[in-house]
């Protein structure tokens, strides 16, 4: 690969200009140059191809995010939940309900971030399992002895 010698290596326009053979590859979600011809298919990398599985539910990603933010306050990126309402134009109340995720029992944490779309537990019949301030409660909210809402819920016979 060689750029052409047009004086300061420039062509018309600004734009530099190369000679050689490139190839297009593909890195994460964005596109490269990559010098010298395109590898035959047989030497090519196999492709991964799309996600095939279930997408998470809403609920499983407003907690993860709920991890995420909490975790960037702890490391001090962000000042605080305010800052966090401004940068995702959320009002201040609503940063406050998603926050409040993380006040679930850890077990009832980990059901949730499995759930996938679909699923009958929606954040609002999380905010009622949050009502309960023990854990204990909160586990037998959620498992559908009170609020019905739970992926364990027994059958009723």
């Amino acid at each position: 690969m060689t750029i052409e010698p047009n004086g300061d290596g420039q062509g018309a326009g600004g734009t530099v200009v190369f000679r050689g053979s490139f190839h297009r590859t593909r890195r994460e979600r964005r596109y490269d140059l990559a010098p010298g011809p395109a590898p035959e298919a047989d030497e090519r990398p196999a492709t991964t191809g799309p996600w095939i599985g279930k997408r998470p539910a809403n609920v499983a990603a407003l907690l993860a995010l709920a991890h995420h933010v909490q975790r960037m306050i702890d490391d001090g990126r962000i000042a605080d939940r305010a800052e966090v309402a401004r940068r995702l134009r959320w009002t201040r109340a609503r940063v406050s309900q998603v926050m409040d995720l993380l006040l679930l029992a850890p077990d009832i944490q980990e059901a949730v971030l499995f759930l996938q779309a679909g699923s009958r537990v929606t954040e609002r019949s999380l905010r009622e399992v949050l009502q309960h301030p023990h854990w204990r409660d909160q586990r037998r909210a959620f498992d559908g002895d009170e609020s019905g809402y739970g992926p364990r819920q027994k059958p009723k016979c």
